[in-house]
């Protein structure tokens, strides 16, 4: 009578070997249990289990937190960059908004009145009614802020008030005005829609027909380029810069003094109100489908495949 004994496979020999020395040490000594054991390694050889241990997992973690920070601040320039680009009016405006969308400028120096003098109330003043629409609207014609045009003026004594209309009505601009100095105060609201663009950029508005000179002999003259602004789609303290001025005809006759200001750092301040959808009156004609294979129309029956020519019909 004979006995069949089954021989334990290398691996399960291996398996057994190491859990006796791991009940016989307290660690798993072989290479890989070395390289990757559960335990952290200590000071005393004779109970470690892992070559990596603390100085190891301290490098491991110190690597993939530098490339989670790398990736962090990559992602964040560009997403920097990207808001440049697409938006030239961030949430938030600059904490110098003041300094960069508020310019003063002087007429004082663009006017002569002559021997008769100013007028005793005042060498400057707004144009008023009629006038004041009329000039104000060739002004601001081509500009819009929030998408509206700027087609309201209102005179509050000496400052004129530009805003848009509709839904989102909202204050564009003021321009503050002393009669007896000639100077002015231009301060931008709201910003002033442009391109989008990571170049500077810049709208001129010419205000100088809403002003004009009176002398003591009521003479009223309006100084050309006297008032005159740049808005710009960057960030910077508002200043004067100098343009160039033409005639009728287009030739260069010299350099005049614009107020330039920085919308950059301006946040939208008006409502956003969503206009209501447009609906259409005008019904859709229906035009069958054609079929990709043949070119041809389908029909719906066969009397209307028959009046048609050229076509199949799918539903006979």
């Amino acid at each position: 009578m004979s006995f069949f004994v089954s021989t334990p496979s290398f691996w399960q020999q291996s398996q057994a070997w190491r859990a006796s020395q791991s009940n016989a040490t307290g660690a798993d000594k072989t290479t890989i249990g070395r390289l990757f054991g559960d335990k952290t390694a200590s000071t005393n050889s004779s109970s470690a289990d892992s070559l990596l241990g603390q100085f190891g997992s301290t490098i491991m973690n110190a690597s993939a937190a530098a490339a989670v920070n790398a990736a962090k601040q990559a992602n964040d320039r560009i997403q920097k960059q990207a808001a440049k680009v697409k938006n030239n009016a961030p949430d938030k405006s600059d904490a110098n908004i003041t300094v960069q969308a508020v310019y003063t400028g002087s007429m004082s120096g663009l006017v002569d009145f002559g021997t008769a003098g100013p007028s005793p109330s005042g060498g400057f003043k707004f144009l008023a009614g009629d006038d004041l629409q009329t000039q104000f609207k060739g002004a601001v014609s081509a500009i819009k802020s929030n998408g509206d045009s700027i087609d309201t003026v209102t005179l509050s004594g000496n400052t004129i008030i530009a805003s848009t209309s509709g839904l989102n009505a909202h204050p564009v601009f003021t321009l503050t005005l002393k009669p007896d100095s000639g100077t002015y105060t231009f301060i931008l609201r709201n910003p002033i829609d442009m391109k989008t663009s990571r170049l500077d950029k810049s709208t001129t508005i010419n205000l100088s027909g809403l002003v004009e000179a009176v002398t003591a002999d009521g003479i009223a003259t309006s100084p050309a380029n006297s008032v005159v602004i740049q808005v710009h789609n960057g960030r910077g303290t508002a200043g004067s810069v100098k343009f160039q001025t033409k005639d009728d005809l287009g030739n260069v006759t010299g350099l005049a003094t614009a107020g330039a200001v920085y919308q950059g750092g301006l946040a939208y301040s008006g409502p956003n109100n969503t206009p209501p959808a447009a609906k259409s009156k005008t019904p859709t004609k229906y035009t069958p489908p054609t079929n990709p294979l043949t070119g041809k129309g389908y029909s719906a029956s066969s009397g209307a495949a028959a009046a048609t020519f050229n076509t199949i019909n799918i539903f006979a």
